[in-house]
């Protein structure tokens, strides 16, 4: 639902910037097509992330998974705790558009992406 409404969103975005009747109002328009497109970024990170994060989430609640991959254990304690930290100031604040291109969200959830990459990897050699 959220992505079809991003997408109809930024069609009509464009369509005002593409008007010539804009001028009086295209620095508006202009900053609204900047946070499209980093909600459109953001979303796309959160979700490669929430689906990663679920994945390992049942494999690293295991004890003995921790003790068998102490590195990537921690490193996965680190994507989980600024998991449920983003989760909560999301839940705090349930508009989608703010909780979304809020600074420095779009950073950790390539943070965590990356991390979750490498243990991805780590369990797969």
């Amino acid at each position: 639902d959220i992505q079809v409404l991003l997408d109809d969103s930024q069609v009509n975005i464009s369509t005002i910037a593409g008007s010539r009747h804009v001028g009086p109002i295209k620095q508006r328009v202009d900053e609204w097509g900047k946070q499209l497109v980093l909600f459109a970024e953001t979303l796309d990170e959160w979700l490669t992330c929430q689906r990663n994060w679920l994945y390992l989430e049942s494999i690293f609640s295991a004890p003995d998974i921790q003790r068998q991959l102490p590195n990537e254990a921690k490193m996965f304690n680190q994507v989980d705790k600024t998991w449920k930290d983003i989760m909560r100031r999301v839940h705090k604040m349930p508009l989608c558009i703010r909780a979304a291109t809020a600074p420095g969200l779009l950073e950790s959830f390539k943070t965590n992406n990356s991390l979750l990459e490498q243990i991805q990897k780590c369990l797969e050699d």
